[in-house]
């Protein structure tokens, strides 16, 4: 279950964190390649390290589909495990 945020999270105006991005975003991340292969079990540090390492843009979406950048990925992940 990668998709379900950390149980000892706060939550963020009394609801669960991930819900700060919208709906439809979350859902396009959740079925990108990048998030099932690479962002799958990180911890904060694997994060941080990819953070440094892979990203060359920071932004929301791109191409015609809309599709969620790296970047995005990753702040989804950071609110999912909260560190």
């Amino acid at each position: 279950m990668a998709n379900v945020t950390d149980p000892l999270a706060r939550h963020i105006h009394g609801t669960n964190p991930q819900n700060l991005l919208e709906y439809i975003t979350r859902q396009k991340i959740y079925d990108t390649r990048y998030w099932k292969e690479e962002c799958f079990g990180l911890a904060a540090v694997d994060i941080a390290e990819k953070a440094a390492t892979q990203l060359k843009a920071v932004g929301g979406s791109y191409g015609g589909n809309s599709q969620p950048t790296r970047f995005l990925c990753l702040v989804l992940k950071m609110l999912q495990i909260q560190p």
